[in-house]
């Protein structure tokens, strides 16, 4: 039938402990975290942050087996074409396009509707709550100077960080 293409732990001839894996894992899911504060308190998803991520990628892929690279690249191409229209139409921000872009390598083809998924998901939550005047309540509370504004941008790298944690728990050796 199918197969997790993870739960194979031998990769290029080396045994890969799933603590090493787990251990990647994290360090992904902690840029993820990082992506997501950053973006709510400034609006600004750091390029050191998506480096970062894009740098632990090829790690992963050697650890791991390479896969259907060819397939990873496309859908990743895709994912940055999507993002490139939003931008232009002023729907989402150059950094929420490349922290996706990034993700994308990470989700694989076959995570990528998930991930799309969840992203979405979490946006239409995280707008609807950017809506509501509770946001300039909590606001004062947790120091967070730019919810108190009144203004049309949404920290969407949030919603993108949701998608991402919806990889790292595919990514998760039990």
């Amino acid at each position: 039938m199918f197969t997790d293409p993870y739960s194979e732990s031998v990769a290029a001839g080396f045994a890969l402990s799933p603590l090493l894996r787990n251990a990647i894992v994290v360090i992904f899911a902690g840029l993820l975290a990082a992506a997501a504060i950053t973006d709510l308190r400034r609006f600004i998803i750091p390029d050191a942050i998506v480096v970062g991520l894009l740098a632990l990628w090829p790690i992963w892929v050697v650890m791991n087996g390479p896969g259907p690279i060819g397939f990873v690249l496309l859908g990743a191409a895709a994912v940055f074409l999507l993002g490139v229209a939003l931008f232009a139409f002023g729907f989402m921000g150059g950094g929420d396009v490349k922290l996706m872009t990034v993700l994308a390598l990470w989700a694989e083809p076959a995570g990528v509707p998930t991930f799309l998924f969840f992203t979405s998901l979490a946006g239409g939550v995280l707008s609807i709550c950017w809506m509501l005047p509770l946001r300039h309540l909590v606001a004062p509370v947790i120091g967070w100077t730019e919810g108190q504004r009144d203004n049309k941008q949404i920290p969407y790298g949030v919603a993108i960080a949701v998608g991402g944690f919806a990889i790292a728990q595919r990514l998760w050796v039990n």
